[in-house]
């Protein structure tokens, strides 16, 4: 399983994923906004896809299926959300190898790199997916003449996902969920001193990193304060330069 360094993560550098051959770019917020933010988090959430979504029921008998058995028959749904999503998986990892030509196939979806081709597919997508969660902290069923056995399974899982995005699209504009980056990236700028072109330079790590090192030095230094203009009965205030990274 590739390692991934929370001091590699915050530093911002590309990933190096030695089960592909290739590294993994760490797209900054600036790059992540080029597909959009709804679109970013679409592609992730597809990509992070995982057969634990299923009941307990549903998962008898998925020894032999991976979480890109999954996500491949999915992809191959021809309806209108499901094709969005391929297109945002699409975008997500054009950001994610970039210069590299991107093509899905039956039990593979290969990037091209410079003429040589990588894949993947289950035997290394799994390590895929750790890359990703620690990065970002945040189906055809077939037929009896090509019988798909993650079908019956993609087919529970992608009605999940269209559920989803039935209730976004039944929201009225105004009810339409506030961009949580966006807030987060003023929140920043204006705690830190910062100008909005500069966090936007920040990683999505390095953005909750200091968005979390930010919350615990203010309520800090508040604590402090209270006890000081005479405040009593407060507890003593959380260790603002605790590790906040620590080892799974």
């Amino acid at each position: 399983m590739d390692e991934v360094d929370s001091l590699l993560l915050l530093s911002g550098n590309d990933i190096p994923f030695v089960g592909l051959g290739l590294s993994v770019h760490h797209p900054t917020l600036k790059e992540i906004a080029l597909m959009g933010e709804e679109n970013f988090f679409t592609g992730y959430q597809m990509l992070c896809i995982s057969k634990n979504l299923l009941t307990v029921e549903d998962k008898v008998n998925l020894d032999d299926i991976t979480n890109f058995d999954i996500l491949i028959a999915i992809l191959k749904e021809r309806n209108a959300v499901m094709q969005k999503n391929k297109y945002c998986v699409e975008m997500l990892l054009a950001i994610l190898f970039q210069d590299c030509e991107i093509a899905f196939k039956d039990k593979e979806i290969s990037l091209t790199y410079k003429e040589e081709v990588h894949t993947l597919n289950s035997s290394n997508f799994d390590n895929f997916q750790t890359i990703l969660k620690k990065m970002f902290n945040t189906g055809d069923e077939g037929d009896s003449s090509n019988p798909n056995p993650a079908g019956q399974y993609s087919k529970k899982i992608a009605e999940k996902l269209r559920k989803r995005h039935q209730k976004l699209a039944e929201l009225k504009p105004n009810d339409q969920p506030s961009s949580v980056l966006n807030r987060y990236i003023s929140v920043l700028a204006i705690g830190l001193s910062l100008s909005i072109n500069e966090v936007m330079n920040f990683t999505m790590y390095q953005l909750f990193d200091q968005i979390q090192r930010y919350e615990l030095k203010t309520g800090y230094d508040i604590n402090i304060q209270a006890k000081m203009a005479g405040a009593s009965d407060l507890k003593d205030p959380e260790d603002w330069m605790k590790d906040i990274h620590p080892k799974n």
